[in-house]
């Protein structure tokens, strides 16, 4: 990930701030950021990979034991839903300059971008954030796309509307003599009197749980080719992207951060796992109950080997023992409580999809309340108006990867950087619209003068103000002998 910096061998005047050691990344005085931001993130992050403690309870032979915790893990399926409505396979990115766009989508098919952006955003959306971070592999001669998550991501000067400068954390873990060994790199992007600057720190701990003492670049072999400082020229914007998920971070209003989708519904994300849990054991032992009195519980031993032999099984809470003089044994058979508990089930998923912007029905725990894509656009539902606040942020968020893999291949020979290039990112809408009903749309409005030709084809076909404009000049050429003086008129303004 860090070849791009093996060709930086400028070296800058200015000091990196004096910091000899760390217990956490945000004690340090370049961040800004409530470290309680990250324990938020932590948490998302642990619920997002469904990562529970066994549950306690008490067995046939009256121990406590130990057993692993059934979930359904909502987080997921919602942060993987509104990821496929944002971004999949059909969205196209390019730039209407036949050149440079045949270099972006080699960068782009070299980086396998469309499969990895989509599931990384998956990630992102769920615990609060993603950042895509262009950088030159030397090995390859090439642009490739690392990505990082909220929880190594730390915004160091930010305004309402962007980060525009910000620390990347890098942990790696070594072995010295008998030691595990943890080194932290802190890549900070920094701007100076309009200069763009990266500078690394080290630091070296056995502790695990501490950042620990800023050591030189060269104490870890895959760094030692890095400078403390590097000067990036002919940069406008930061080499790197943050995407956040729409809406305010209520949990601090102050903070540059993002919410996952976790954050709101936290508890009920909870609610819901503890519900499916106790489901699934009802379902296990729903079978029948076996009440014996103590004497069937009574261990016997082998005569031969003197190992306990049991009458009943004890990983299981099915046999159950009662005080009595005299020897009995019973059998009843409880009834599943199944309507009970998915109606329980999907009244928490409908306050899910209320807390994460989802429309009522969205998710069915028995299937049978999914609304197609047709019903979403005309209530004008929740999804609908979620998806396109998201899809503003992805495009804005893209069109600046493209600007910046522009730049850093310009930065290294890799292509000279066009003085002017339109882009254009075209969501694929098909998961709510038809292309006809697109185009019978922009149709109808072209027709009554509400919008002009130029900007209906740039709807319909996905396309720049260059490209359409190129379109409109074959239809005018192809259609010119036929054409009256209205016609024409129509056919040469926006």
């Amino acid at each position: 990930m860090f070849d791009w910096f093996k060709n930086m061998i400028r070296k800058g005047g200015a000091k990196v701030g004096m910091v000899e050691s760390l217990n956490n990344i945000t004690d340090h005085p370049k961040i800004a950021v409530n470290s309680e931001e990250y324990l938020r993130i932590q948490d998302n992050k642990r619920i997002y990979k469904n990562i529970f403690e066994q549950v306690k309870y008490l067995n046939s032979d009256g121990n406590y034991v130990k057993r692993d915790f059934h979930s359904l893990n909502v987080s997921k399926i919602i942060a993987r839903k509104l990821s496929k409505l944002v971004f999949n396979d059909g969205c196209s990115i390019s730039v209407d300059n036949e050149k440079a766009d045949e270099f972006l989508q080699k960068v782009f098919n070299s980086n396998k971008f469309r499969k990895n952006f989509g599931e990384e955003l998956e990630a992102g959306y769920a615990i609060g954030g993603l950042v895509l971070r262009p950088y030159y592999d030397e090995a390859h001669d090439t642009i490739k796309i690392a990505y990082c998550r909220a929880d190594t991501f730390y915004p160091l000067e930010s305004n309402t509307n962007d980060i525009s400068e910000a620390a990347i954390a890098t942990v790696t873990q070594v072995v010295e003599g008998k030691q595990n060994i943890r080194y932290t790199l802190l890549e900070f992007h920094e701007w100076e009197n309009g200069s763009y600057f990266i500078r690394n720190e080290l630091y070296r701990s056995e502790n695990e749980n501490q950042v620990g003492v800023k050591v030189p670049l060269t104490s870890l072999a895959k760094y030692e080719t890095l400078q403390e400082e590097v000067e990036m020229k002919g940069f406008t914007r930061p080499i790197f992207v943050y995407i956040k998920l729409a809406g305010k971070n209520n949990f601090d209003i102050s903070s540059s951060l993002s919410l996952g989708i976790i954050d709101n519904a936290k508890r009920q994300l909870l609610d819901i796992n503890e519900k499916y849990d106790q489901f699934m054991r009802e379902i296990k032992e729903a079978g029948r109950k076996i009440i014996a009195s103590e004497a069937f519980f009574k261990a016997r031993y082998d005569k031969e080997t003197g190992r306990p032999m049991m009458r009943f099984a004890s990983d299981t809470s099915v046999f159950q023992t009662m005080k009595s003089e005299e020897p009995f044994i019973n059998e009843f058979a409880p009834s599943l409580r199944a309507t009970e508990f998915i109606d329980s089930i999907n009244f928490i998923l409908r306050t899910i999809e209320l807390e994460t912007g989802f429309s009522s029905g969205t998710f069915s725990f028995d299937g049978q309340s999914v609304k197609t894509a047709t019903e979403i656009i005309s209530e004008n539902s929740e999804t609908f108006s979620t998806r396109s606040d998201n899809v503003l942020i992805v495009e804005e968020a893209l069109k600046e990867l493209v600007v910046t893999i522009f730049e850093l291949a310009d930065s290294y020979d890799l292509f000279t950087l066009p003085e002017k290039y339109g882009i254009n990112i075209d969501f694929d809408d098909g998961v709510f619209q038809s292309q006809d009903a697109k185009a019978d749309y922009y149709g109808k409005l072209t027709t009554m003068q509400l919008t002009s030709r130029k900007r209906a084809i740039q709807k319909i076909q996905g396309v720049t103000e260059d490209e359409a404009d190129k379109i409109l000049a074959e239809i005018k050429e192809e259609q010119a002998p036929s054409l009256s003086p209205t016609d024409e008129s129509m056919y040469g303004g926006e």
